[in-house]
This record gives C-alpha cells, structure tokens and sequence, in this order.
C-alpha cells in the first residue's frame, strides 16, 4: 500500500482530520534496499501541544511499521520539533519524554478520551461540528504557511 494512503489513516486527535488532509505530510523518502521510510511532518502551528502531536507520531510510527521495517520521522517548524523527534525514533514514550512535565498516567488518560470523543462525533452533530471547524481552522493555517514558504522562495 502506497504510503501516502496508509497516512490517510493517521488521525489528529484534536480534529479528527487525517493529517494528510490538514497538510502535516511535508516529505516522504522510501529506501527500498532496506525497507525503511523517512517521513517529514511539520505540524499546522508552531506551537501544536506535544502531547496531541506524539499521539499523531506514535500513530504514524505505528501505521507505517506495518510495511516498512524501519520508520524514521522528523518533525519541522515545532517549538520542540528536536526532542519530539529525538524521542519518538529512540522509542521512548511521551510520558518518559516529557517526564518532567507530565504525570505518569495522565497520558494515557488523554488518548483514550480522545478516542472516545472521536467515536462519540460519529453520532453527536455538535461535536462533530466542532471537530469540523478546528481541522478546517487547521487546514487554513497550513495553507497559508505553505503559500509564505512558496513566495519566500
């Protein structure tokens, strides 16, 4: 399955848009010698919790390894792009990654009630909605920092 496709599965948690659809996929690179993928994802703001993002990487990391033996990912234009990038190849896990700054279970904790309010949008028109304007808010962003980038260039 081509990449692309399979990240069309990867879904933001505070959206519920794929992250393709919200312009997070900014490279990918396929070595097929060893079977492994490079993928650079810059997310919509420069200032995008950590905490959302490293669920959006591990989802990545996790999706991928299921057609490529090694997935590496880098992160660009985040405030913290070096250490989320940094610990989501080395395999640590956000609570260890940010150990200083979050309580052990919270972190789990948030995944699963975003989950569940990903689930819970399937029925409820309000929530729904809600999720539909802050992807399209993202979408916007995304855009419009593509665009700067093009005329800067």
């Amino acid at each position: 399955m081509d990449p692309k496709e399979l990240l069309d599965n990867v879904i933001d948690p505070e959206t519920s848009f794929s992250i393709s659809k919200l312009g997070f996929v900014k490279e990918i690179s396929i070595n097929q010698y060893n079977n492994s993928i490079r993928i650079v994802l810059s997310p919509p703001t420069f200032f995008c919790p950590p905490l959302f993002l490293y669920m959006i990487l591990e989802d990545v990391k996790r999706t991928l390894r299921s057609q490529y033996t090694e997935v590496i990912i880098e992160v660009m234009d985040h405030h913290d792009s070096k250490k989320l990038t940094d610990c989501i190849n080395k395999g640590i896990g956000f609570d260890e990654c940010y150990k200083s700054e979050v309580e052990r279970e919270n972190y789990g904790a948030i995944k699963r009630i975003f989950n569940e309010k990903r689930e819970k949008a399937k029925s409820n028109q309000l929530t729904r909605l809600s999720l539909d304007l802050n992807g399209e808010f993202c979408k916007l962003i995304s855009e419009a920092k593509r665009n700067e980038s093009v005329q800067t260039s």
